[in-house]
């Protein structure tokens, strides 16, 4: 499908380009062309389950959904009833059995909560015991920073353990407490920082109520230091009513300064809260030609080589979910019967099909559908749209004023 850009140079006048998402083809943006070759990816749908590898790339544990904070727009909020509850026990019967069903060392180990030091026994058993055996994988925990001290700095530091501290800036009443308001909390997160550069960040969530990046990067600069590595989650995602008719709800007025915001950034800063990955992204993408058949989900759990469990063994949609409802998709001790049949691929959305960045979204999240659907497509749009911009302004110096599609989805 074929979009016609309208763009405007400094001196207001007007130019046309041409970008087609489905094959990445461009006209009128300065790129060369280096056509590569791309595997097309499963496309899961609910009558077309997939199934999970015994080589996982990425292996997500999921210790619990118990949180210490109650955000306002959680994404698993409304899964906490349907999370199991684990033993320490159970770490022991996870590692006993987790050769029965890995054939392969992950890249990647990730823990995940609610907040993950709240089970501080089961990670000191955990990860040792992971990282003997697969010495070479990366481990990651997502933390809001409030538990941290001495001991678990040193364990982090001991294993080498990536960490991303989530916080909203000046958003961060919708999460819970600034641990930064803390003197000692202040102290560990501070340390870490310090301890361990290239490898601790935050990661901001934007929501209807905060969504200036300017403000958002004077925050920090302010409260933690002006060279503070500050991150994006992304925009909030609408998971229940609570997010829909609040923090998740951006007006048409608000979606627009949500896009000039991510534009400003990127055009300040071209790296700015590491979007440059994206940016760059969208031109490898145009660049190799990418087809949109070689696209999976933006979270990467289409995947057959990533895979959420808990310490039960129970496999799950993703890490935000529970084993107990309708997210539980099998278990490792039957794994061949695994089936991702909870999810449903953009190529199966209309509305991604017919999308102008449909490359960058990779279609929000998969298994939203409805209302609660079409906010979230919203939001990432708006998101995008900013990153798409940015991208264009780089190569061409001119602001995307206009875009028309002129074709099906299949054109």
């Amino acid at each position: 499908m074929w979009f016609d850009l309208t763009l405007e140079a400094p001196d207001g006048s007007r130019h046309p380009a041409r970008y087609n998402p489905h094959t990445s083809e461009a006209e009128g943006l300065p790129l060369p062309v280096e056509p590569g070759t791309f595997a097309s990816v499963p496309r899961v749908a609910k009558d077309q389950p997939l199934g999970k590898s015994r080589a996982p790339r990425v292996l997500k544990i999921q210790l619990g959904l118990s949180c210490n904070y109650a955000c306002s727009y959680c994404s698993q909020a409304f899964q906490i009833a349907d999370a199991t509850v684990s033993k320490l026990a159970d770490v022991e019967h996870f590692l006993t059995e987790l050769d029965g069903w890995i054939t392969e060392a992950p890249e990647k180990i990730e823990l995940w909560g609610g907040e993950p030091f709240l089970y501080w026994a089961k990670i000191k058993r955990l990860i040792p015991a992971l990282s003997e055996r697969f010495p070479a994988a990366q481990f990651l925990v997502i933390t809001n920073g409030s538990l941290l001290d001495s001991e678990k700095l040193n364990f982090i530091a001991r294993y080498d353990i990536c960490v991303g501290i989530s916080h909203d800036g000046p958003g961060q009443h919708l999460r819970g407490p600034d641990p930064l308001d803390h003197p000692e909390k202040s102290r560990w997160i501070k340390a870490l920082l310090a301890e361990r550069p290239g490898k601790t960040s935050f990661n901001a969530v934007l929501t209807r109520d905060h969504h200036d990046l300017q403000a958002l990067k004077a925050w920090f600069a302010e409260k933690a230091g002006p060279d503070v590595p500050v991150g994006l989650e992304g925009v909030v995602n609408v998971y229940d009513a609570a997010t829909a008719i609040g923090t998740g709800r951006f007006e048409p007025a608000e979606l627009n300064s949500l896009t000039w915001s991510i534009f400003e950034a990127l055009v300040e800063d071209p790296n700015a809260f590491g979007l440059g990955e994206r940016v760059n992204e969208f031109y490898k993408s145009i660049t190799r030609r990418r087809p949109i058949e070689a696209l999976g989900q933006k979270c990467g759990m289409d995947r057959e080589d990533t895979i959420a469990v808990d310490l039960r063994g129970n496999v799950m949609t993703c890490q935000n979910t529970g084993a107990k409802g309708a997210h539980k998709i099998g278990h490792v001790a039957d794994f061949d019967a695994i089936a991702l049949g909870t999810a449903t691929h953009f190529a199966h959305r209309k509305e991604c099909m017919s999308c102008p960045v449909v490359q960058l979204c990779k279609g929000s999240c998969m298994f939203l559908e409805g209302d609660f659907f079409a906010q979230s497509c919203a939001n990432e749009f708006a998101f995008n749209m900013g990153i798409m911009m940015a991208a264009v302004w780089h190569l061409t110096g001119m602001v995307v004023i206009g875009i028309e599609g002129n074709g099906s989805p299949s054109s």
